[in-house]
């Protein structure tokens, strides 16, 4: 069971910045997180990954939850990456939660520490997406098992 909660909705009005291939002099420490993500999971899964849309809650109009997104597409997969604040109750302040939703599916994931978070997400989205090959890999093979079974096997098929 996921101990983390479902992050909040974004607003429609939504920050938007397209995440740059190059580092840039004076750029956003948001730009560094997205592209190394980006690197990392494209090392790993040894495909290209173009470099993530980011997307954040305004909060310069009115008052809404504090939570943003990186939006990335690997090996033909859709993957969301949502970072909001959740209140812990031993604690006064809140503290950074991360989401993984790959395809519209929730991956299990649990921040293992505050060190590297960029390298543990795409961690865990290299192993959900190879998850996925093996798992449509060994569909494949069954289906064509059976075929053959079914071939061989003019009983088999009636």
């Amino acid at each position: 069971m996921l101990s983390t909660p479902e992050p909040p909705e974004l607003a429609e009005d939504a920050y938007t910045m397209q995440i740059t291939t190059e580092p840039t002099v004076g750029e956003l420490g948001v730009h560094t997180f997205g592209r190394n993500i980006a690197v990392h999971v494209a090392r790993l899964l040894d495909v290209p990954v173009a470099t993530p849309v980011y997307r954040e809650n305004r909060q310069d109009r009115r008052r809404l939850p504090k939570a943003s997104t990186y939006a990335l597409t690997a090996a033909a997969h859709t993957v969301l990456i949502s970072m909001f604040d959740v209140k812990h109750a031993l604690i006064r302040d809140t503290m950074p939660a991360y989401t993984i939703h790959l395809d519209g599916v929730r991956v299990p994931f649990e921040l293992g520490s505050y060190r590297d978070v960029d390298w543990q997400l795409a961690r865990t989205i290299w192993l959900a997406i190879s998850d996925l090959h093996i798992a449509a890999d060994r569909q494949a093979r069954e289906a064509a098992e059976q075929g053959n079974a079914a071939a061989a096997d003019p009983a088999v098929a009636s």
